[in-house]
């Protein structure tokens, strides 16, 4: 029994050669493009299966060869017949010393050039490193696939995903399902990432988030650069910087070294802290001195608990400036000696007539320092309004029952024809003459205006309590609130003093009146209208339910809300003109007055004209309802442009 045996295994033995090469030895010439060449081989065997089939065993510190590519192992075993080789233990794959690989299994296919790498796999292209469990890497595409975890050390960026691919020649890997990017600046998860090894470029598709210590950023396509922090995002793309403030577009680019972001097709800044949003379908955007431009279709939105403003332009606007305090100013003597430039107006609150308007606007946030001689009028103004403020307050709350020679036109009452004053009544509404009360008030709180005044200058992005926020709107602007409606050419609002100001040929409607004048100052409190202000050709037309028109025009008029309803208005100025529909006490209009006079006090009750008051310099005349007139009926300049009135919110969108 034993001797049989040994005959077998003689038999074996007749079929294995051990030979030892000291040479390059070709396994075939065949083919030598497929065929494998020896490089080395301590320790070589052939071991024969068949009739057909013949191995290759190499130990001891292998090293094949195959075109450009060299693998080398502690042991590789090779098929010449079917080209394809197995390496056990320290595989490293070296292809024309670019991209270097590592595993401790492999198996290479020599028809395809496909290497199937397995435990401890590194791809190494010099800059980037891939790790993984498992690759299937076509050596002859450069292409290479894993899809059961891996991770590419870029630098200081490292990428894991389930599965990805690799690209030798582009140096792109394709990251795909729950992928993340940590980097110095950037933690990212997306469903899939293109990412380039050599330029650091990012394409994220599917759900993606962004983070970083400035925005956080939530989109599903979209390039990112790491290196320039550069980005375009293709889909609809949503923002938050560090400070809340939201954006949002279908597309947005950003540019970090500027700061600027543009947003194209129906882009959303949505602002909480300082309560705004703006629609548009263009914005450009500065996230380092929080500043915006809107266009195509701009709304704003200035919210507030119960009713909003809504803002619509051509362009709108928007940015910090600083405030300048009286040091600031007095370092500076082309200031000082400009300060005498202010001009004292009687019977007014001095606004640079209407050719200056537009450069008034524009000096606001320039930053040349004649914006602070522009400012300084807008100081002595608030100065007046203040003043005039408390002192109307006091006409509202107490009428001057004292002037009893003044005339009042009163709803349920008939009023005087052709009214006249005596020499003693006269005497004491002298000093309620409009221009010396104007001229005394300005001359007398000049200096105190200079001295405590601040003002606006130049952007900055310092947020601090010496900032605050501005906005600009031009060309075609539409005003819509709940208690008010306004058009105008252009307008500027702070949250300083929480003050629209209105130019060129504003118009204001509340309830059943319409107000116009030169420009318009209306101030809000709580975000909603408190009282304003009409400089130049100021004109109130109120409507009757009849379809008759109050009208009362004057060189100024200021005017209160309660409720966000006017309440009192005062018209002033030389020959302040006066058209009134005067009823009896059942509400039965019995005619209309026209009279003129200094001044003339307005009381509303529920949008409706109740009282007229005249003071000083009074003249007038009463028409019967049927002898009015034709001539008579309107006053110079009226206009009631209702048609242009916004009618709700959501006409300020169309």
């Amino acid at each position: 029994m034993i001797r049989s045996v040994k005959i077998v295994l003689s038999i074996i033995f007749l079929h294995v050669s051990f030979i030892s090469f000291a040479q390059v030895v070709p396994l075939s010439h065949k083919d030598t493009v497929r065929e494998f060449e020896i490089i080395r081989g301590p320790s070589m065997r052939s071991v024969y299966i068949d009739s057909v089939t013949t191995l290759q065993t190499i130990a001891g510190g292998a090293i094949v060869k195959q075109g450009t590519t060299t693998i080398s192992s502690d042991s590789i075993v090779v098929n010449p017949k079917t080209h394809v080789a197995e390496a056990f233990g320290n595989v490293h794959i070296n292809q024309a010393d670019s991209v270097q690989t590592y595993s401790q299994y492999l198996k290479y296919v020599g028809t395809d050039k496909t290497a199937y790498l397995k435990k401890d796999v590194r791809l190494n292209d010099k800059k980037s490193t891939l790790y993984t469990q498992e690759l299937d890497y076509n050596l002859n595409t450069g292409i290479g696939n894993y899809h059961n975890g891996g991770k590419v050390i870029n630098g200081k960026t490292t990428i894991t995903s389930n599965d990805g691919t690799y690209y030798a020649d582009t140096k792109d890997v394709y990251f795909k399902n729950n992928v993340i990017v940590v980097e110095p600046k950037n933690h990212i998860t997306t469903d899939s990432l293109l990412y380039n090894m050599k330029t650091e470029n990012s394409n994220y598709y599917g759900n993606t988030y962004i983070k970083n210590k400035d925005v956080d950023i939530y989109t599903t396509q979209g390039t990112y650069d790491f290196k320039t922090g550069n980005a375009l995002f293709t889909s609809r793309t949503r923002i938050i910087d560090s400070s809340g403030r939201v954006y949002i577009a279908n597309n947005i680019a950003l540019d970090d070294k500027s700061g600027n972001a543009q947003l194209e097709g129906n882009g959303i800044v949505k602002d909480s802290a300082n309560g705004f949003i703006v629609f548009a379908n263009q914005i450009f955007a500065n996230k380092k001195n929080n500043s915006f431009l809107a266009t195509r279709k701009p709304v704003l939105i200035i919210k507030q608990k119960d009713d909003s403003i809504y803002v619509a332009a051509d362009t709108i606007f928007s940015g910090y400036s600083t405030i300048i305090r009286k040091e600031d100013i007095l370092k500076k003597d082309s200031i000082i000696q400009d300060t005498s430039q202010v001009k004292i107006k009687a019977d007014t609150l001095t606004v640079p007539d209407s050719a200056n308007r537009v450069s008034r606007l524009k000096q606001i946030i320039n930053k040349d320092s004649s914006a602070i001689i522009s400012h300084a009028e807008d100081s002595l103004q608030l100065k007046e309004n203040e003043t005039m403020n408390k002192k109307n307050k006091k006409i509202e709350e107490r009428p001057p029952n004292h002037l009893k020679d003044s005339v009042e036109i009163i709803s349920h009452g008939k009023p005087t024809e052709s009214p006249k004053i005596s020499d003693s009544a006269k005497s004491v509404l002298q000093p309620a003459s409009s221009a010396d009360t104007a001229k005394s008030i300005l001359m007398q709180k000049r200096s105190d205006s200079l001295s405590s005044m601040k003002i606006i200058s130049k952007d900055t992005t310092n947020k601090s309590d010496s900032s605050v926020r501005y906005f600009l709107a031009f060309h075609h602007v539409r005003i819509y609130n709940d208690s008010l409606q306004s058009v105008c050419d252009s307008l500027f609002f702070s949250t300083k003093d929480s003050v629209f100001r209105l130019y060129y040929d504003p118009v204001i409607w509340s309830g059943h009146s319409q107000i116009t004048g030169d420009t318009i100052y209306l101030y809000t409190k709580n975000k909603k209208p408190e009282r304003l202000y009409v400089f130049e050709r100021g004109m109130i037309v109120n409507k009757t339910t009849q379809g008759f028109y109050n009208q009362i025009a004057g060189k100024t008029i200021n005017g209160y809300f309660t409720d966000g309803k006017i309440n009192y208005m005062r018209v002033r100025g030389s020959q302040s003109e006066s058209i009134y529909y005067a009823q009896d006490d059942d509400s039965a209009y019995i005619g209309m007055n026209r009279a003129t006079g200094d001044v003339i006090d307005l009381y509303f009750k529920n949008d409706d004209l109740i009282k007229v008051l005249f003071v000083n310099d009074i003249k007038g005349k009463m028409y019967p309802m049927k002898q009015i007139p034709e001539d008579q009926k309107f006053l110079k300049n009226f206009i009631w442009i209702i048609d242009k009135r916004p009618k709700n919110k959501l006409e300020i969108f169309e």
